[in-house]
């Protein structure tokens, strides 16, 4: 046992110490309105998670300008779930590329109608936002449709993209919401994680709390030393494993 323990952390170590030219794609965060997009560059190519709000294509952009790319580079966009922040721009991005789009089958539907229902709010002012949007604000909830290229029911691996790269099921947030994951490194998780408070991770919007609870789990289990929200900075391993032993107790 301490063996194995000393050896879990000298690998721990070596990963920190493993500077971001080493590794074989580079991540831009993009700023999509109140959402986060990201652009994964690996091998001259690059994917995009999530397509952010409407409007804000210039933004996507801007990024692939400023790393010698342009709209045909983007090959492949993963959405996390199918919310109207994370779809925004998806069909104009699509156009643009002719990227394929990868998303779960359990929002295929809602993406091939351009509107998925908000999802339940898990504190008080955000139950209030929820059930005002899905009574008084339905047309806030709908976008361009879309017709998906991949859809995805478990895991399903990308490693022909990026070396070490898959997408995972994480519901919870949605029934349908997924994570890239790159090894050991980093996972895109989108709005299974929210860092806006700073008392924790725990997303104010879910449909199924033990089931996200489940999700946060697998993504501890997967051991990634960043995890990129859709809204909010960057989250360390520890931040989120803090926040699930809290979460935990509460039960």
């Amino acid at each position: 046992m301490i063996s194995s323990e000393n050896n879990r952390q000298t690998r721990e170590r070596s990963r920190s110490n493993r500077p971001e030219r080493d590794r074989p794609y580079t991540v831009i965060n993009v700023p999509m309105g109140h959402s986060n997009s990201y652009l994964i560059i690996s091998g001259g190519q690059g994917l995009l998670v999530d397509a952010g709000c409407q409007g804000k294509i210039k933004n996507v952009q801007t990024a692939l300008e400023q790393n010698n790319l342009m709209f045909t580079d983007i090959v492949l966009v993963i959405l996390t779930h199918t919310h109207y922040d994370h779809t925004g721009c998806l069909a104009e991005i699509k156009k643009r590329s002719g990227a394929k789009v990868l998303v779960h089958a359990s929002e295929k539907g809602y993406l091939e109608k351009g509107m998925t229902p908000f999802p339940g709010g898990t504190m008080w002012f955000s139950k209030i936002i929820s059930g005002i949007g899905n009574t008084l604000m339905v047309s806030k909830s709908k976008y361009q449709p879309v017709n998906p290229d991949i859809v995805v029911r478990g895991d399903y691996d990308l490693g022909k993209y990026i070396p070490g790269a898959k997408v995972i099921s994480t519901p919870g947030h949605t029934a349908g919401s997924i994570s890239l994951v790159i090894g050991d490194e980093a996972a895109f998780v989108g709005d299974t994680l929210f860092n806006v408070m700073p008392w924790g991770v725990f997303p104010p919007f879910a449909n199924d709390i033990p089931e996200l609870l489940i999700s946060w789990k697998r993504l501890i289990a997967a051991g990634c030393r960043t995890f990129y929200p859709g809204h909010g900075k960057p989250i360390t391993l520890q931040k989120l494993k803090a926040s699930y032993e809290k979460k935990d107790k509460e039960k």
